[in-house]
């Protein structure tokens, strides 16, 4: 095969890993976008509750002080606008920013991070937006456990560490090395080997939140057996003998 060739079928093959995003990363997008589609319901129900209260303001108005007139009904009008114009970007929608990740709460940081590592797949090399693919499901997994967790504990201070700072910070460091040596095979094999470590720790984070469920229900299991079952142990342990 001719290098000219050779080439152009790389250049081809790391076009489609840009442009054809894989399963993991599509679910992701969709995800982003039902969260971005609450904040605009939000937002449609601030903006009518704002028409209303302006509507029925200039209704008690008129009932009990003064006629509106047509005057009146202008500028209830006009009023009613102006609020809805006001409320049409509030709430705004929150955009994941890095400096900010470290102080977002725990049942929110999956998310977030999640977002803004999506938004970071285009400056990374393609071989590593599997491991991007890999994380982003595991961020998605680890979203219900989170919320349970208490901040204070242990596993709250590593997700946190890992979350909020380490991952976010790898990401940033090989986004800052020069474009002419970003597409290496030394940084991307940096870069993937962190994101392989990401990974590790996720699903070791995964795993100790689980142990921690299960000992939750094993306690919870034993205390109702306790409670309504008291003899039960012995007469099994009479049974067996």
């Amino acid at each position: 095969m001719l290098p000219e060739t050779r080439d152009a079928l790389a250049r081809y093959d790391e076009w489609l890993a840009r442009t054809l995003k894989s399963p993991e990363a599509l679910a992701a997008g969709a995800r982003r976008v039902e969260r971005q589609a609450r904040h605009v319901g939000r937002r449609l129900r601030n903006m009518l509750l704002a028409a209303a209260s302006v509507v029925i303001g200039a209704l008690l108005f008129g009932a009990f002080i003064t006629p509106l007139g047509f005057g009146g009904i202008v500028a209830t009008v006009l009023l009613a606008m102006c609020a809805m114009l006001l409320f049409s970007s509030w709430p705004p929608i929150p955009e994941p920013k890095l400096e900010a990740l470290p102080q977002v709460p725990l049942k929110a940081l999956p998310a977030q991070v999640e977002d803004w590592l999506e938004g970071q797949r285009r400056l990374l090399p393609p071989p590593a937006t599997r491991d991007v693919d890999r994380i982003l499901v595991q961020l998605h997994q680890l979203t219900p456990a989170m919320a349970r967790l208490e901040p204070g504990s242990p596993l709250a201070e590593d997700a946190r560490r890992l979350l909020g700072d380490h991952l976010p910070r790898l990401v940033k460091t090989y986004a800052e090395v020069p474009p002419t040596h970003r597409a290496t095979p030394e940084a991307t094999g940096h870069l993937r080997e962190g994101l392989k470590v990401v990974g590790t720790e996720l699903d070791r984070l995964s795993a100790a939140l689980a142990r921690d469920s299960l000992t939750a229900l094993e306690v919870e299991g034993r205390f109702l057996e306790s409670r309504w079952q008291p003899g039960k142990g012995s007469v099994d342990r009479g049974e067996k003998a």
